[in-house]
C-alpha cells in the first residue's frame, strides 16, 4: 500500500490557485527592513471597522512561516477551506519566506493598508510580541497560530499544546526502547516554543529516571534536509538506537539517510506533526509514531474566531484554543491515508 507525497511545491501551487478564486489571494511579501523599528503610527488604519461594525467583506491576512515548508502550507491550504464557509470575509496570504524582517514588514503593511484581522504563524514570538501588542492596542486584532508563548494578552491563539504533542510520542518511544538506549535528538530552530516545549517532554516521560544516553543533539531548523544531514553524519560515528525528531519532517530525512545507510530497520525515528508523508512512513513500517496538530482543526477554529471578533459577537476581542492532539501509529494509520488521499494531499 504505497502511497506518494504530492511535493510541497505543488501544495503551495494548490493554495495560490485556490487563493484565486473564492474571494481569497496572495500577495507577494514586501520587501523587509533593514533594521527593525518599532511600528509606526498611521492614520490609514482608520480605515479599519472596529470590532462589531458591520462591513460588507472583512479583510483578513495570513502571514506564516515559510510556504515552501509542508506544515505552513497545509495550514494555508485549510485556512482557505475554512473562510470559504463566511461570505463576509476576504483571506489573503503574505509569504514571510523564513525571514523575520519579512514577516515584521508584513505586519505592518497589513496594518498600513487597512486589514480588519491578522492572522500570524510567527517565526519567533518572543521577537514579535511587543508589535503585535501594540498594533493590537492601536485597533488590529491578531491571532497567533500554531505557535505562541503566550507573551500578548489580547492576542487570540489556536495551538496544539507543544508539550503534550511531546508526550504522547515520548510514551510510545518509552514502551518501545531499552532503558540503556543510545539516542540523537533533531531539535527546531533555537528558542522555538515548540521545539523547547516537545523537547522538555521527552525529559520528563522518556529520558528522566532512565539509563538512556543522548549521543548528540542538533538544531535542524525544522527541516528535511537538515535532519538528513545529520544523519548522515551520526551515522558514521554512533551506534544508534532511536531518532527523536521535534518535528515530522526532519525525522524523514533522517528515515532517508538510515535508508541509504541500510540501516534503517535498527533503529526507531519518532516525530511530531501528523503530516500526509509521515502518516506513509508510519504505514511503511520505517516512523514508529508521530503526533497530529490537526491544520484543519486549527483552521476552523482560526476563521471562528476572527469571524466572531470581527462581527462583534467575542465581545473580549480575543479567544485562546488549544485542539486535541492524535496519536499516530501503526495501530490507526490507516483511517490517516485514507484521509489525506481523500483531501488530495496523497496520492495513488
Amino acid at each position: 500500500m504505497k502511497k506518494r507525497l504530492l511535493s510541497v511545491l505543488l501544495a503551495a501551487a494548490m493554495v495560490a490557485t485556490m487563493l484565486a478564486g473564492c474571494g481569497s489571494k496572495t500577495e507577494p511579501e514586501q520587501p523587509a527592513n533593514t533594521e527593525a523599528e518599532a511600528p509606526a503610527e498611521t492614520g490609514e488604519a482608520d480605515a479599519q471597522a472596529p470590532a462589531g461594525e458591520t462591513k460588507d467583506v472583512y479583510k483578513v491576512a495570513f502571514l506564516p512561516t515559510d510556504m515552501s515548508a509542508t506544515f505552513a502550507s497545509w495550514l494555508a491550504e485549510e485556512l482557505v477551506t475554512a473562510f470559504e464557509a463566511y461570505d463576509d470575509m476576504e483571506l489573503t496570504v503574505m509569504d514571510s519566506k523564513n525571514s523575520l524582517q519579512t514577516q515584521l514588514s508584513n505586519m505592518e503593511t497589513c496594518v498600513s493598508q487597512g486589514y480588519d484581522y491578522v492572522i500570524l504563524l510567527p517565526l519567533e514570538p518572543a521577537a514579535e510580541d511587543d508589535y503585535v501588542a501594540q498594533y493590537i492596542e492601536e485597533g488590529t486584532p491578531f491571532m497567533n497560530i500554531n505557535l505562541d508563548d503566550f507573551g500578548v494578552e489580547k492576542a487570540s491563539s489556536v495551538i496544539a499544546n507543544p508539550y503534550d504533542l511531546g508526550t504522547v510520542v515520548a510514551e510510545v518511544a518509552k514502551a518501545n526502547l531499552p532503558d540503556d538506549a543510545n539516542v540523537v535528538v533533531l531539535l527546531g530552530p533555537s528558542g522555538n516554543t515548540d521545539s523547547i516545549e516537545r523537547r522538555r517532554a521527552y525529559e520528563d516521560v522518556l529520558l528522566n529516571g532512565s539509563n538512556i544516553t543522548v549521543l548528540d543533539e542538533q538544531l535542524g531548523d525544522w527541516e528535511k534536509s537538515k535532519g538528513m544531514e545529520f544523519m548522515e553524519s551520526w551515522l558514521q560515528v554512533h551506534d544508534i538506537d532511536a531518532v527523536l525528531s521535534m518535528n515530522d519532517a526532519m525525522a524523514i530525512g533522517a528515515i532517508e539517510a538510515a535508508k541509504d545507510a541500510n540501516k534503517l530497520d535498527d533503529i526507531q525515528f519518532y516525530g511530531v506533526d501528523g503530516l500526509a508523508d509521515a502518516a506513509v512512513a508510519i504505514a511503511d513500517g520505517e516512523l514508529d509514531a508521530t503526533a497530529l496538530q490537526d491544520a484543519k482543526v486549527m483552521a476552523e477554529e482560526g476563521a471562528r474566531i476572527v469571524h466572531e471578533v470581527l462581527t462583534g459577537e467575542n465581545t473580549e476581542g480575543f479567544e485562546k484554543v488549544q485542539i486535541p492532539v492524535t496519536l499516530i501509529t501503526s495501530d490507526n494509520v490507516d483511517e490517516f491515508i485514507t484521509r489525506y488521499t481523500e483531501n488530495g494531499m496523497l496520492s495513488e
